[in-house]
């Protein structure tokens, strides 16, 4: 319902794959959300997707989700996010 999305405050939304995935799985989603006049991001977490990282050597949590936590401390101050 075009209504409902217009009145959606935060337009742009953060996917994050899960274990074994990439950015790459959400290429539909994207597209979807694109076409409704919504700004999805998809990001690849360290040793995924198209990060060359060994997963192997990912050991933490915080290691893991590193791209993730990069993008949005480097929001702009007046940009929000759904994640």
């Amino acid at each position: 319902d075009s209504e409902l999305l217009e009145n959606i405050k935060t337009k742009k939304f953060v996917l994050i794959h899960g274990e074994g995935f990439g950015a790459w799985c959400w290429y539909k989603t994207v597209a979807l959300l694109e076409e409704v006049g919504l700004q999805p991001v998809a990001l690849d977490l360290t040793g995924s997707g198209i990060d060359l990282t060994d997963s192997n050597n990912v050991t933490t949590l915080a290691e893991y989700s590193k791209p993730l936590t990069n993008y949005l401390e480097n929001l702009p101050e007046d940009e929000k996010v759904q994640t």
